[in-house]
């Protein structure tokens, strides 16, 4: 009678995870759930009747047997790999374009990118910029970010983020104004602004967001514009004036105290960012790997 083997995704997961001995990066480099990573994993040490991974807050650890079995199989599935791409199995792709608007890239993308690249380090990875309105095409790069309400229904879609404006400046701005700040008063300040409310539907204004603070005279406004919001942002921190930005542009800069937060009341977006690629794309594993990567950080901005 032939002895039975382990089901061939339980093995693919447990030598996924022991390579990384992290369920999240062994879940975003296959393109799967880091719940589906751990069911396969205990139902591979159910089958085989012993732990094979210790696990703790700060990730996985090898069991001894754990430790044993990986050294065997590890290399078992690395010949299955290059006998299946000896057979004509397409290569994985060596290189990711991703296209994406200047503000997005420049706040929110790069600071985090070294992360992705660490999954896979092998791929050559580039950023191309476009404008904040701007359709996708095959021409831009492999995959798109854009921002708005909604997106071109011919493309694999994935909204990543949906948002809050915030209401940010430097602290030194608040220092020179030798007082408190109120929202009431905000007319004191020079407010910065971008131009998000002239090209996206529904974006508030200055204006509008105050009247829904409940600052009724906004007539005496000093508004500095912006073509990006990036460039406003930069302008808050450098104690140019106020601005109004969306949390995930400035989460990196209110964590390092180049800007405080102004008022808790936050203004909940209906537009957000997308994620857009080909739809014969949509289950390239590098592609959808980069995809839940995005999705999980995305998550984290809180």
């Amino acid at each position: 009678m032939t002895e039975q083997l382990p089901p061939l995704n339980a093995l693919r997961s447990f030598e996924m995870a022991g390579r990384h001995l992290n369920i999240a990066r062994a879940a975003q480099e296959m393109g799967v759930s880091s719940g589906a990573i751990s069911q396969q994993v205990h139902a591979l040490e159910k089958w085989i009747g012993c732990r094979l991974f210790q696990r703790s807050n700060r990730g996985l650890s090898f069991t001894e047997a754990g430790a044993l079995y990986y050294e065997a199989i590890a290399g078992a599935m690395d010949d299955i790999r290059q006998a299946t791409r000896t057979v004509g199995r397409p290569e994985i792709r060596q290189s990711l374009i991703i296209s994406v608007t200047a503000s997005f890239a420049m706040k929110f993308l790069l600071p985090r990118l070294a992360e992705f690249r660490d999954l896979w380090p092998d791929l050559d990875i580039s950023v191309s910029t476009v404008e904040l309105i701007s359709e996708f095409h095959p021409s831009d790069g492999d995959v798109g970010i854009r921002y708005g309400l909604a997106h071109q229904g011919s493309l694999w879609t994935r909204e990543i983020l949906r948002d809050e404006l915030m209401l940010v400046a430097s602290p030194t701005l608040l220092e020179k104004a030798e007082e408190a700040f109120e929202i009431g008063a905000i007319s004191k300040f020079p407010l910065l602004m971008d131009r998000h409310p002239a090209v996206i539907q529904d974006y508030p204004s200055w204006q509008e967001y105050l009247k829904r603070q409940g600052v009724p005279d906004t007539g005496r406004l000093t508004i500095r514009d912006f073509s990006q919001q990036w460039m406003v942002i930069e302008a808050a921190v450098n104690g140019e004036g106020v601005a109004l930005a969306k949390r995930c542009l400035v989460q990196n800069d209110l964590a390092s105290g180049k800007l405080v937060t102004l008022s808790r009341e936050e203004l909940k977006l209906k537009s957000g960012y997308y994620f857009l690629a080909l739809p014969e794309n949509a289950n390239d594993p590098v592609i959808r790997s980069f995809q839940r990567w995005l999705e999980e950080v995305a998550g984290d901005v809180e």
